[in-house]
């Protein structure tokens, strides 16, 4: 039998991490989100505590943080404890997901179609361009796997539930049922939505065994095998249940559920890709050069009818299943999320990618010329498009300032034993300092997301920093925030207030293109602290 495929999956691999890993610490710049995600990890490792110091005082949140699932923090905490603490090492937890993932996705499409449709489905998810990329490539893996979020475990987790269950069905073995519901319960603890694969595994296991399905025990060892990871976070969440429902407060519209509108307005206006409104608006305006993105949204749909045309007669084969699990799949991201960031898609494109990665193989197989070529000549515009916006990610790399440059500039700024307050961006650079997000204070400042609101001078004083970092958002927000009509103008006058009270005074203006400019300002004892 010919090896070509598994070679060409080789090569694809070692091209995933050579491009991942290059610059991997620099770009692109640090986002809010991963300095975020990286302190419970932290303290993790460093402590032994599971819990967050940016958020003190938020509902217990410095030593019990709910407010992400624990499979990625407990991971990644492994690792900064192996490996020490800083970007790179933050950023390779992801970079291994992202490859491990390519194995998942090679080992599905090796079930549903053979070496050569798994091997398709890995090099697009390589070189296929579906979103506009801002500095990126716009490609989903490559650009997911270059920042620390914990979306990227979700698929992980999801597609080697999907690879056990089609070993269950073809061996009969319990074991594989049991690992398929394993594999679940990790994936919906690396993000909630990841639980969307357990009722399509449990659909499909009634659809194809019906009244045997009890005497079988298939059910019950696929719900065993979802509790085991499930029941130790049970406990732990048990263990601070108010401080949960507290901390559950930033989420709380996500969750609306007995509300029927909620459905509607998921479908019709979500926040961000695949609601019908947001696909509306994105098609309406895009290039007819953006071979990828049109490939997705015009040749997915064709490969789900040729998949589930085609396997009629084989209904309990792994090709039903991968065409049931991505309708099943984008159905409940519809009508569920609230919110659909670029972030979460990468849960639903590798089910994408083989689908086209199935349909091109299919349509290959029919042995006529004019298809060929134009699968050929398909294929070829993908790779130009993918390679060059890989290229220009490049190019914007080495443009960008080192995150551990410009925290330096910023620390050279602060005096020893201060309590920092900044945005969440910069506290990898600073974690030698005592610090807390903007966040905690204007959490602590609305009744939606605290049981006792207060004026974010209140909180400030709460909070009681001896540095406040005003970086572009923050000053952003504060200059517009100066209107009376302005939304956030409580917040200037808090601001203000607590400046003028604690004779805040600036002390340093750092500027970089990258990262721009970053007000530091001292802050005077309060009076009413010995």
């Amino acid at each position: 039998m010919t090896r070509w495929p598994q070679i060409v999956a080789l090569f694809g691999l070692l091209a995933y991490l050579l491009v991942s890993l290059n610059r991997l610490a620099v770009f692109p710049p640090l986002g809010e989100d991963e300095s975020w995600i990286a302190a419970a990890p932290y303290k993790l490792a460093t402590q032994g505590v599971l819990g967050s110091d940016l958020f003190a005082g938020y509902y217990g949140m410095e030593r019990h943080h709910y407010e992400q699932m624990p499979v990625f923090p407990l991971v990644q905490a492994a690792v900064f404890k192996l490996f020490g603490v800083g970007v790179l090492q933050m950023r390779v937890l992801p970079v291994a997901c992202g490859f491990v993932l390519l194995l998942a996705v090679f080992a599905v499409g090796r079930q549903v179609g053979g070496d050569r449709v798994g091997t398709l489905a890995l090099i697009l998810m390589l070189i296929l361009r579906v979103a506009a990329g801002g500095d990126g490539t716009g490609i989903l893996l490559l650009d997911r796997a270059r920042i620390n979020r914990y979306d990227i475990a979700v698929p992980v987790f999801g597609l080697l539930a999907l690879w056990a269950f089609n070993r269950a069905e073809r061996d009969r073995n319990h074991t594989w049922y049991m690992l398929t519901g394993l594999l679940t319960g990790l994936s919906s603890l690396s993000h909630l939505y990841g639980v969307f694969w357990l009722p399509i595994f449990i659909g499909c296991a009634i659809a194809r065994h019906g009244r045997d399905l009890l005497r079988q025990r298939t059910l019950g060892l696929l719900l065993a095998g979802f509790a085991v990871p499930w029941l130790p976070w049970a406990v732990y969440v048990a263990t601070g249940w108010s401080d949960y429902l507290g901390q559950m407060r930033i989420d709380a519209a996500r969750f609306d559920l007995l509300n029927p509108t909620f459905y509607i307005d998921n479908t019709l206006h979500g926040e961000g890709p695949i609601s019908l409104g947001w696909s509306l608006r994105t098609v309406r305006a895009l290039s007819l050069v953006r071979v990828g993105t049109w490939t997705m949204l015009l040749i997915c749909p064709a490969a789900f009818v040729t998949m589930v045309w085609n396997a009629r007669r084989h209904a309990g084969g792994a090709a039903s299943l991968l065409a049931v699990a991505s309708l099943a799949q984008t159905a409940m991201f519809v009508a569920l999320l609230k919110v659909k960031t670029f972030n979460y898609m990468i849960a639903l494109w590798p089910l994408g990618a083989l689908l086209l990665a199935w349909l091109g193989i299919w349509l290959w197989d029919r042995r006529l010329l004019v298809v060929r070529f134009a699968l050929l000549t398909l294929l070829g515009l993908i790779v130009a498009e993918g390679t060059a916006r890989v290229a220009h990610a490049r190019s914007n790399a080495g443009q960008t300032t080192p995150y551990g440059w410009y925290e330096a500039e910023v620390a050279s700024c602060i005096p020893p034993g201060s309590l920092v307050l900044g945005l969440q961006h910069y506290w990898l650079g600073l974690r030698q300092y005592s610090y807390r997000t903007w966040l905690l204070p204007i959490y602590l400042a609305d009744p939606r997301y605290y049981h006792e609101p207060m004026s974010l001078d209140q909180a400030l004083e709460r909070v009681n920093p001896t540095v406040i970092l005003v970086d572009r958002y923050i000053d952003d927000l504060m200059k517009k925030a100066t209107d009376v009509e302005d939304p956030n103008h409580r917040l200037y006058v808090g601001f203000e207030a607590f400046k003028a009270r604690r004779h805040a005074k600036l002390t340093c203006v750092i500027s970089d293109h990258t990262y721009g400019a970053m007000q530091v300002y001292s802050v005077a004892p309060s009076a009413s602290l010995p």
